[in-house]
């Protein structure tokens, strides 16, 4: 296992101790909390069963309670309907009288008939009639045999809120004859009612199967037990006749526990409510003051761990950074570029190397195990040992940094020169305890310095301007041979892009193409024209070519730009002397030919005509006999000049040899603009020539050929041509002649 794998597991083992106090704090207070939750749920669950037993043992009484003042009030219904469906109506008041009408809460007893009226009653008669009471609607329908215990409503008789107990009377027959009517208070059948049982928010309730509550009464000025909740209660005593259930909500937004009875043959369900808070209230307490203690020492544990957990981390954060700053320092050593050595100077290991790293072993060829615990006497030849020695001595007498070059003879690689610095490490009262000796090898870095003093002597010596860009093709550098060419120093360039600078091609786009080249092959040559600093043009070949690091990316330019411009003066004088006449500087006889080449080319795919007209002096070596050659050039000289003035625009005038002239004509009217410009010339060379202060006259005949008749070709013009000047010689000089027989000349023609 290396040394890397060891220490992540040995930090890991100490994270796991680190974590292992947080941990079991959360495990003490989580375990605390559990005890806690799981004796407050039994606590709850015990006190719940508690409660629904007293509720139901309330109920059960209240039930008891209900019955018998139903049967109470019933008896007393029986028996005044027993005799009135016996003796009649005034039966009535003898009951009342043999005191036989009793019944705790009975207000009244009435007797009404098959019409509702009221035909007896026990309190001061009134006439009343209760056909429209839904009781009475009932009991008329169909006989039940039962009791009705009707909703509260407000009597007739008195004007105050009962509860109106009806049975139904019979004829003989078995005809509907009316009802006896016991009106009672709202709360006969409540007063079982008990606040210290059912709490200050409880209530009693005593509510029909057909969800209408009959009376109720509670502690608080919100019914326990509201109409709303009525409904499901019914529901609930239809499925289960007795029972007990939790009531969430209501008008008061309370929660309660209602326990209720379904009463046995009887439409009735009787029910008590108690508030869960108020059944609850010691246990709360209890619970809240349980939950504050444990809230406390959750506290205090928690404050408790945390302390010990973060002097922990800090400790082990110390231990870890002490710990990464000796691997980052080793590691620093073993991976510097330069070998580090530290010797001893302490009296239990003098002279002994105690630091030796990789790059140390790698240039002197002395691995670190065969170094480490010896003196340099016993790893070094003789000689380098006393020098060691020496400067250990001189480092021990003035502690100061030593630093010189070495040259050794290192196994295996040869001769090598080493930079090598020595430093002294002191202790705390300033006295020296290790001596560090930092090694570099610059045997090539001096062979790669003198290669680029070499290049940079090339680079300033050669005659050819150099521009070195970078790979955005800014300027980086010059050299002084650029300056003397372009009279742009480095600092009018440096920064700016070829193309943005002062020394920027004259056509980009062409500068562009050369690029893509250049980029495409890595080098690329062209003649290019630039301007000096001073305005005036430069003709120059360029060199360029792309440099590129082991990526295969560009990274610089290289321009060299070589002088060229007396080259292409040369080269213009050459061409001026192979097509221009050298006397008169008029297209000699080989431009001439030429251009009669490609006029006749345009002129047939134009379908146009176009003449030529050959000249010829007349008496011209007379004048060279008599006056000399000079003259003889000078008159010549003079007559291309005359010549010239006679043509267009688009004509071309050259010396064909001698005293011989060529005018061609293009897009000419024939034969009429051949007319005219031969009267020109005719006119022109007729009148004398001052040469010198010699007056020299002379003339000339002209032939003309036409294409296409005369000739389709150049060879075929110029001979028909030469044949039609004969022709005006021979006709008397002085004249022009076409080639064509019988070509006339029109008269029109001026």
């Amino acid at each position: 296992m290396d040394t890397s794998a060891r220490r992540r597991i040995s930090h890991l083992r100490r994270q796991r101790s680190l974590w292992a106090l947080p941990a079991f704090g959360a495990l003490l207070i989580v375990g605390i909390w559990i005890a806690t939750w799981v004796q407050v749920r039994t606590a709850e669950s015990i006190l719940l069963a508690t409660a629904a037993r007293d509720a139901e043992t309330y109920v059960d009484s209240f039930e008891q309670y209900t019955l018998r003042a139903i049967k109470e009030a019933d008896s007393v219904a029986r028996l005044v309907k027993y005799e009135f469906e016996r003796h009649g109506a005034d039966e009535l008041r003898r009951l009342i009288d043999a005191g036989v009408l009793t019944g705790d809460g009975i207000k009244d007893v009435t007797v009404v008939d098959e019409r509702g009226d009221a035909i007896a009653s026990s309190v001061t008669y009134r006439r009343i009639n209760v056909a429209d009471r839904e009781y009475f609607r009932e009991h008329a329908e169909r006989d039940t045999g039962l009791l009705d215990i009707s909703a509260p409503i407000v009597s007739r008789a008195t004007g105050l809120p009962v509860n109106v107990l009806s049975r139904r009377m019979n004829h003989a027959d078995g005809r509907f004859a009316g009802l006896v009517l016991l009106s009672v208070a709202p709360d006969y059948f409540v007063q079982f009612y008990n606040p210290s049982a059912l709490g200050a928010q409880g209530g009693l309730a005593f509510i029909g199967t057909d969800g209408v509550v009959r009376a109720r009464r509670a502690g608080a000025a919100a019914p326990a037990l509201a109409d709303a909740n009525a409904a499901a209660l019914v529901a609930r005593a239809q499925a289960t006749p007795r029972g007990i259930f939790e009531m969430a909500g209501g008008s008061d937004g309370v929660t309660r526990f209602v326990a209720y009875s379904r009463l046995a043959g009887y439409p009735l369900i009787v029910a008590a409510a108690q508030v869960r808070d108020e059944a609850f209230a010691e246990f709360f307490d209890r619970r809240t003051n349980r939950l504050w203690v444990v809230s406390a020492l959750t506290v205090v544990l928690v404050v408790f761990f945390w302390a010990i957990t973060l002097l922990a981390t800090r400790l082990q954060r110390r231990e870890h950074e002490v710990q990464a700053q000796q691997r980052f320092l080793g590691t620093l050593v073993e991976n510097l570029p330069s070998g580090i050595a530290v010797c001893s100077v302490q009296p239990h290991d003098f002279g002994q190397y105690v630091l030796w790293n990789e790059p140390n072993a790698a240039l002197l060829r002395v691995q670190a195990e065969d170094a480490l615990g010896r003196s340099a006497r016993a790893i070094m030849p003789a000689g380098l040992a006393d020098d060691v020695e020496a400067l250990d001595r001189a480092m021990l007498e003035a502690p100061r940094v030593q630093e010189r070059t070495e040259a050794r003879d290192i196994p295996g690689r040869g001769p090598r020169t080493f930079h090598v610095v020595r430093a002294p490490i002191l202790d705390s009262d300033g006295g020296v305890d290790y001596i560090m000796t930092s090694i570099t090898d610059i045997t090539d870095e001096r062979a790669r310095n003198e290669e680029l003093r070499l290049a940079s002597k090339v680079f300033e010596t050669t005659a050819d301007g150099i521009m070195l860009t970078d790979r955005d093709d800014r300027v980086i550098m010059v050299n002084a041979a650029f300056t003397r060419l372009t009279g742009y120093a480095a600092a009018d360039l440096l920064g700016q892009t070829v193309n943005d600078s002062p020394f920027r091609p004259t056509d980009l786009a062409q500068a562009d193409a050369r690029m893509v080249r250049m980029r495409e092959h890595g080098f690329v040559t062209s003649e290019v024209v630039r301007a000096r600093k001073d305005g005036t043009p430069l003709s120059l070949w360029l060199t360029a070519t792309c440099v590129r690091d082991d990526r295969d990316e560009i990274t610089n330019y290289v321009r060299v730009f070589t002088d060229i411009s007396l080259l292409k003066a040369t080269q213009e004088k050459l061409v001026r002397l192979a097509s221009l006449d050298e006397l008169t500087g008029l297209p000699n006889r080989r431009l001439l030919q030429d251009r009669i080449t490609h006029a006749l080319a345009r002129a047939e795919r134009n379908a146009s005509s176009m003449a030529l007209m050959f000249i010829d002096l007349d008496g011209f070596k007379e004048v060279n006999d008599a006056q000399g050659h000079d003259v003889g050039d000078k008159l010549l000289v003079q007559v291309a000049g005359r010549l010239a003035n006679c043509i267009r625009a688009s004509d071309s005038i050259g010396r064909y040899g001698g005293d011989e002239f060529a005018i061609l004509l293009e897009d000419a009217c024939l034969p009429g603009d051949a007319v005219n410009i031969a009267r020109r010339v005719l006119s022109a060379l007729s009148a004398p020539f001052d040469v010198d202060g010699l007056q020299v006259t002379t003339a000339a005949s002209i032939g003309i050929a036409l294409t296409p008749d005369d000739g389709v070709d150049a060879a075929a013009l110029l001979k028909n041509a030469d044949r039609a000047m004969y022709k005006a010689k021979r006709a008397g000089r002085n004249r022009f002649e076409f080639f064509a027989a019988g070509q006339e000349i029109p008269e029109t023609v001026q």
